[in-house]
């Protein structure tokens, strides 16, 4: 459930993410801002503006993503990662073949 934060009359108060993480648990992950807009109002009686909503949304599905915080994005899954003794090599093939016969072998090879 949401976390509480204390009211200024003592009562617990939702967070505004922990708000919209309850309504997205309720409503489903693939909701619309403003579907999830009109649950929190009518539940918490509090108005949240859409922006912030969806901007709450995407934390919430980030972090529930899986991937680590900092982990690379544009690398395939599953496919290896180059170093640079890969391209030493491809250098070094290319300084005593040439890249013509370089070019050639990749064909032949690939």
């Amino acid at each position: 459930m949401a976390k509480a934060k204390p009211d200024t009359n003592g009562e617990k108060k939702e967070s505004n993410m922990g708000m919209v993480r309850a309504a997205m648990q309720e409503l489903g992950a693939d909701a619309k801002p403003l579907e999830l807009q009109a649950h929190i109002r009518s539940r918490y009686g509090a108005e949240l503006a859409t922006n912030i909503i969806s901007n709450y949304k995407f934390q919430i599905r980030s972090k529930g993503a899986g991937r680590p915080a900092g982990a690379a994005r544009g690398r395939r899954a599953g496919g290896p990662a180059l170093r640079v003794e890969d391209f030493e090599a491809v250098r070094g093939l290319v300084s005593r073949l040439g890249a013509d016969q370089v070019k050639r072998l990749v064909d032949v090879v690939g």
